[in-house]
């Protein structure tokens, strides 16, 4: 959803800069943009990146910044930023300098500032001597993280199928399809208000009406009692069934349903797709009641040619 932010105006040659989420990684991150990016621009772009070291790295991680710099006579530039090392930083440092560079400084501030500028003069020139493999190291990262894109997880079904192992799932059933990808999300976020809303939706192309209450519900008890008996007679309950509260989600899809067949189909399909979510996405204290049809139908009026008059055809069509 996020790659909707880069927009590249045909007017005006301009790529507008993505908002990525922190937690993605720095490689699948990039593997996106790029592709994206280039067919949105019709291939005028260009591609630069900069290894800040390890030194500069954060709790966060390798955290992953973009630069745009958009050109009137010319392609656009990528400026991909990661706190990675590059072949200098990898290579011994005595390699570039001696490590004893800072010896018999002595405290002299003058001293030491000459030879830090010498030092990060020589570092910058090994920067611009191993950049161009630098970055032909990370295309081919980029490039084993495409392949890994198109083939192992393109329909986001990867993680899914991970965490679904052992399980019947019918990906045939087109609802449970279309929210399968959803299922990556449990983890943070199962039985949020949000979530469901959200996973609600993507399996019915948004043309659903979602409301939810509180209800009391009649819930019958087992009739086997246990023979020790705790406590007093006041928390004895003898009757067969007791009141719950629980969150009902009330869930109307609107569809137009032209046969029987496909009445028959819709129904099944809603049935299964309604016990698969309540088993994976609600909460315990909650339950899905599904209702579907088309409430916008309108009476049909027609003309039989072995019949007088003009009928009325009509069904509410509200399973």
């Amino acid at each position: 959803m996020w790659l909707d932010l880069i927009v590249y105006h045909s007017k005006l040659m301009k790529l507008s800069k993505p908002a990525i989420p922190k937690e993605l990684d720095a490689d699948v991150a990039i593997s996106i943009v790029i592709p994206h990016a280039r067919e949105m621009s019709k291939n005028h772009v260009s591609l630069t990146y900069d290894f800040k070291g390890v030194s500069e790295r954060t709790a966060l991680g390798d955290e992953l910044i973009i630069g745009i710099k958009n050109k009137q006579d010319s392609s656009s530039v990528l400026k991909f930023s990661l706190k990675r090392d590059s072949l200098y930083h990898i290579l011994p440092e005595y390699l570039f300098h001696s490590l004893d560079h800072y010896l018999n400084t002595n405290g002299d501030s003058d001293e030491f500032d000459k030879r830090y500028k010498e030092q990060e003069e020589q570092k910058n020139k090994a920067l611009t001597y191993f950049g161009p493999f630098d970055q032909r190291f990370q295309e081919m990262r980029v490039q084993y993280q495409e392949w890994l894109n198109e083939n192992i997880f393109k329909g986001n079904h990867f993680l899914a199928e991970f965490i679904t192992e052992g399980h019947d799932v019918n990906l045939n059933n087109s609802f449970i399809r279309a929210v399968y990808p959803c299922i990556s999300w449990l983890r943070c976020y199962r039985g949020n208000d949000e979530l469901i809303r959200t996973a609600l939706s993507y399996a019915f192309d948004n043309q659903i009406e979602v409301n939810k209450c509180l209800c009391e519900i009649n819930k019958n008890i087992s009739t086997k009692v246990h023979t020790c008996l705790t406590g007093t007679l006041d928390e004895l309950y003898c009757g067969t069934s007791v009141k719950v509260r629980t969150y009902i989600w009330k869930v109307f899809f609107q569809t137009k349903i032209e046969t029987t067949e496909e009445l028959y189909n819709l129904k099944q399909q809603i049935e299964e797709f309604s016990e698969f979510f309540s088993i994976w996405f609600l909460p315990i204290d909650s339950l899905l009641d599904f209702n579907f049809g088309d409430k916008y139908a309108l009476p049909i009026l027609y003309d039989k040619e072995n019949a007088k008059g003009i009928f009325l055809n009509y069904s509410t069509q509200l399973i």
